[in-house]
């Protein structure tokens, strides 16, 4: 075989060899390319759902913020409540048995009340011959005639809130008889407050 053919077939075959190195390089690099958009949207449809569980934990955590905000203003109304109820005694209720007693003649010249935390101990004794009381009416009553007292203790003692009861003074002015009195409840008094089914409500 002349020379010129034999190299000649040897370039063809070189190049078809090129060719085929070539055809694979491409062939490789355009799987590459086609395998990264598939990672690519792999990974990108897998941080969507990422997102969407993220947003649905979000909108979890808001709603569950909203009742625990709530919650805790609930109870903070509560406590406020609890505090304000606990020295809220209805001590208009308790002080109207006490005048109730008093006929139209005998007019409340003045009064006032000294109560305590229901929570709280009692005040003490006024003397060691007083019982324990857990509000004190100090109360001041006007007559045109010579006052009764004594038959105001003898009433006052069948009401449940009475502790003992003393007259300190009986004083005369202007043509009025002052008799002043001193009251002393028992803890019973304390029971006319704010319930807890309305603090709860």
């Amino acid at each position: 075989m002349p020379p010129e053919v034999a190299l000649r077939r040897k370039e063809t075959g070189r190049r078809r060899g090129l060719i085929a190195v070539m055809v694979l390089v491409v062939s490789l690099v355009a799987g590459g390319v086609a395998a990264a958009f598939w990672y690519a949207g792999q990974a990108e449809a897998r941080l969507a759902a990422e997102r969407q569980v993220t947003d649905e934990l979000l909108t979890t955590q808001l709603q569950y913020a909203e009742v625990i905000q709530v919650r805790s203003q609930l109870d903070s109304i509560k406590g406020v409540r609890d505090r304000l109820g606990a020295t809220e005694v209805l001590w208009r209720d308790v002080v109207t048995q006490y005048l109730a007693v008093l006929n139209a003649e005998e007019i409340l010249e003045a009064a006032s009340i000294t109560g305590i935390d229901p929570n709280g101990p009692a005040l003490g004794l006024a003397d060691p011959l007083r019982s324990p009381r857990a509000a004190t009416i100090i109360m001041t009553v006007a007559t045109v005639d010579l006052p009764t007292p004594h038959q105001w203790l003898r009433s006052w003692k069948l009401l449940d809130t009475f502790a003992d009861a003393s007259i300190d003074s009986i004083l005369e002015e202007d043509g009025w008889y002052l008799s002043t009195v001193t009251i002393n409840l028992d803890s019973t008094a304390l029971s006319g407050r704010t319930s807890e089914s309305e603090v709860e409500q």
